[in-house]
C-alpha cells in the first residue's frame, strides 16, 4: 500500500492511498463468488451461474462493492501510516493512478497552535471553607427532599410551601390558548415556577374553589403566542397538599442510612467541600485559559464546526419548542450556537497543542474507558460504539477526549495558586 500525505491548509490534510493490484483482484473475486451464491439468472441454477455472466450483468455492482471494500479494509492502516487522526469522517474519493486502484481522503485535523507560557500562571482563589449557614441550608434541603406530602384538611387555604393540584385553561379574547391549559398540574407555591400574579392568586384558595386570573404577559416572554398579551386563566383548585418536614435528629439521619445526625453533618460538610474544590479547580482552569489564550490565532475546520453545531441544534430541538421560532429567530439561534461552539473548539485545540508539547500520552485502557462512558451515556452497546469509531477512523476523536481531560488537569496542577480569605 502506497500512502502519501500533503497539506491542503492549516486544518486539512490530503491523503492519497494506492493499494496492490492483487488485493483488488482478491476483493473482486470474493464479490463475484458471493453474488454467484445469491443471484438468479434465467437458464441457470442458483449457485451455478458462470463467473462471466455475473461479471456481465453485475459489473457496476461489483465495482462499487470493490471500491467500498478497498476503503473499508485499508482505511485504518492508511491513517495509521499517515499518522493522522481525523476530527470527523474523512471525505473520500475513489481513484485509479499508475495502473493502481485507491482513494483520496480529505481529513480535517487539529491545527498546530503556538501556545506559550502556560505553566506557572498565577491565580488567586478563595479558600474552600465550609460555613455553618451552608451546612444548615443543605440539611434543610434534605428535609424538604424527604418531606411527607399529605392532604390539608377541613377549610384549609393554600399557603406558600403547599402543593396545589390545579386544573386551568388560558383564554385570549374568549378563545382557548393551546399549551396554556391542563387538567392536572401540581404546583408548589412560592417556588416561582409560574408568573407571580398567577401564584399569588392561588394563595388563599380552598379545595374545590374556582377563580379567574387575568395576566398581562411581558413582550419578551419566551412563548411568542402569548407574549405581550392579556390571558384570562380559569382555575380550579382540585386538591391541596402540604409538606411535613421531619425534625433534624438521629432518627432522620438513620432514615437516610447514616448512623447519627453527626455522621450526616460530616457527610454534608464533605459534599460541600468537594463541590467547592471542584468549583475552585474550574475557576483556576478558566483563569489560566483566559490568560494564555489571549491573542492566539486558532484556525477552525469548517466541516468539524458544522458537525458540532448540528449536534447542539439537534439536542436543542428535543428540549425546546422549535415550531414557535420564526426563521429570523432560528437564524439567530444558529449564529449564537456557532459562536459558542467556535469558542469551545478554540479552547480544545489550545489544550490539544499543550498536550502534544508536553507529550501527554493516552493508553489503550483509557481509550476503552472513554468509549464505555460514551456508550453508557448514549445507551448503546459498547461493542457497537467501538466498531463505529474504528470503522470510521474516529479513534482520534476518542483519544482527543481523553487528552483534553488530561491537559486540563495539567494546567490546573501547574498553576501558581494563591489562596485568599
Amino acid at each position: 500500500m502506497i500512502v502519501s500525505v500533503s497539506d491542503m491548509d492549516a486544518t486539512r490534510k490530503r491523503i492519497e492511498v494506492l493499494v496492490p493490484q492483487e488485493l483488488v483482484e482478491r476483493m473482486r473475486d470474493e464479490t463475484i463468488k458471493s453474488l454467484q451464491k445469491r443471484v438468479k439468472i434465467k437458464g441457470f441454477r442458483q449457485g451455478r451461474v458462470p463467473k462471466e455472466m455475473i461479471t456481465f450483468y453485475y459489473r457496476d455492482v461489483i465495482e462499487e462493492e470493490v471500491k467500498r471494500r478497498i476503503m473499508e479494509e485499508t482505511l485504518l492502516d492508511a491513517l495509521r501510516e499517515a499518522s493522522l487522526e481525523p476530527l470527523v469522517k474523512p471525505i473520500a474519493e475513489y481513484i485509479e493512478k499508475d495502473g493502481l486502484a485507491g482513494y483520496v481522503l480529505e481529513c480535517e485535523v487539529v491545527p498546530l497552535v503556538d501556545v506559550r507560557e502556560y505553566k506557572g500562571v498565577e491565580v488567586e482563589v478563595k479558600s474552600p471553607e465550609v460555613k455553618q449557614e451552608e451546612i444548615d441550608r443543605r440539611l434543610e434541603e434534605l428535609r424538604n427532599m424527604h418531606a411527607v406530602i399529605r392532604e390539608k384538611e377541613g377549610e384549609a387555604v393554600a399557603e406558600p410551601g403547599d402543593i396545589a393540584i390545579l386544573k386551568y385553561q388560558g383564554f385570549i379574547e374568549g378563545r382557548p390558548v393551546n399549551e396554556a391549559g391542563t387538567d392536572f398540574y401540581p404546583l408548589e407555591l412560592g417556588k416561582g415556577i409560574f408568573m407571580p400574579e398567577f401564584e399569588n392568586a392561588i394563595v388563599g384558595m380552598k379545595k374545590g374553589e374556582e377563580k379567574e386570573v387575568e395576566i398581562l404577559f411581558p413582550e419578551d416572554y419566551p412563548d411568542k403566542g402569548i407574549a405581550g398579551k392579556k390571558v384570562l386563566f380559569k382555575v380550579l383548585l382540585r386538591e391541596l397538599k402540604e409538606k411535613v418536614l421531619s425534625e433534624l435528629s438521629d432518627e432522620f439521619a438513620k432514615d437516610l442510612s447514616f448512623d447519627s445526625l453527626e455522621a450526616l453533618r460530616e457527610e454534608v460538610v464533605k459534599s460541600i467541600r468537594k463541590e467547592k474544590e471542584a468549583f475552585m479547580r474550574e475557576y483556576v482552569f478558566r483563569t489560566v485559559m483566559d490568560k494564555i489564550g489571549d491573542g492566539i490565532e486558532v484556525p477552525i475546520p469548517s466541516r468539524y464546526l458544522e458537525s458540532r453545531v448540528e449536534d447542539v441544534l439537534e439536542d436543542l430541538k428535543e428540549r425546546m419548542r422549535e415550531d414557535n421560532l420564526v426563521e429570523e429567530e432560528r437564524k439567530k439561534l444558529r449564529e449564537e450556537v456557532e459562536k459558542r461552539v467556535k469558542e469551545e473548539i478554540r479552547e480544545e485545540f489550545i489544550l490539544l497543542n499543550i498536550a502534544k508539547k508536553e507529550e501527554i500520552a493516552v493508553s489503550e485502557e483509557e481509550k476503552e474507558e472513554e468509549i464505555k462512558r460514551i456508550s453508557e451515556n448514549m445507551k448503546r452497546p459498547y461493542v457497537d460504539m467501538k466498531e463505529f469509531f474504528e470503522k470510521n477512523g474516529l479513534m482520534g476523536y476518542i483519544r482527543n477526549r481523553v487528552l483534553l481531560k488530561k491537559a486540563r488537569d495539567f494546567l490546573i496542577s501547574n498553576a501558581q495558586i494563591k489562596e485568599i480569605t
